[in-house]
Order: C-alpha cells, then structure tokens, then sequence
C-alpha cells in the first residue's frame, strides 16, 4: 500500500490517500479546508491516475472533516465512520463557529465501521481497531494479514 499525507488547515490536520497497484484508493480524515488544499488533494489522485472509492474519518473533530462535503461531491463517495463518532460529527458545526472556522456541514456517517470488521479496496485490506480516547469512538486502522 502506498501512503501519501496532506497537511491541511488552520489546525494542520494530517489527511491520507492510500493506494495499491490497482489504483483504487481511500481517503482518510480529509481535512481539506481550503480551495488550495481542495486543489492540491485533487491534483494528487488525478496525476496518480487514482480512483476514491471510500471515505473514512478515524473521528469526527471538525479538522477532519471539514474536506468531507468535498469529497463526497468530488468523487460521489458515502461518508464512513464509527457510529459513535455521530454526536462529535452532529456537533462540529457549532464547534468550528466558536473558533471563526466556518465550513461546509459534512455529509451524515452512512456505513458505520466497527471493530474486527476491514476495509478493503483494491488488492488491499485494513484491519478496523476501535481505540476511543481522543474522541468518543476513533478508530485506527492496521494493514491486514493477507494470507
């Protein structure tokens, strides 16, 4: 799998694009706020002849999700996330207003990823973890095991 990481944002948020031989690739925690930052994630699939085929937040902190509308419309992606993380997403409106972070409302979580499940795409698979702590239901995600 090859990673590739995004600084973004006022809160200089780490978002992720992993991708496999098969050009088939997740976008993770977009925190795309900007339309430079929209810019230059975009120009980074295209001229990686990359196609999205989900989009997961690991949490649902404002910084992280302030790229999901984009995305979503960009690549006509559903949201996917831990079901415990909807309050933290339901909220991040009226959180980012008390810092004068102003973003469009990111799309409603519409597969909710739990533990021991994996996320696959391409010739790939990631293992879900839940580890809460940072936030109410953060996950992390592992390279499975590929017999």
């Amino acid at each position: 799998i090859h990673v590739a990481s995004f600084t973004f944002n006022p809160f200089q948020e780490n978002s992720y694009v992993l991708y496999d031989e098969t050009k088939e690739c997740i976008i993770i925690d977009p925190g795309c706020y900007t339309d430079n930052e929209r810019k230059q994630l975009k120009a980074f699939i295209t001229k990686e002849g990359l196609k999205p085929v989900r989009l997961i937040n690991t949490h649902c902190h404002l910084d992280h999700i302030c790229g999901n509308a984009f995305i979503a419309k960009e690549y006509g992606l559903k949201l996917e996330a831990h079901e415990g993380e909807k309050v933290v997403l339901d909220a991040s409106v009226g959180h980012g207003q008390k810092y004068g972070f102003v973003f469009e409302p990111s799309p409603a979580i519409e597969n909710y990823l739990k533990e021991g499940e994996k996320i696959t795409f391409g010739n790939s698979e990631l293992d879900i973890l839940f580890t809460p702590g940072h936030s109410p239901a953060s996950i992390s995600l592992k390279l499975a095991m590929i017999n």
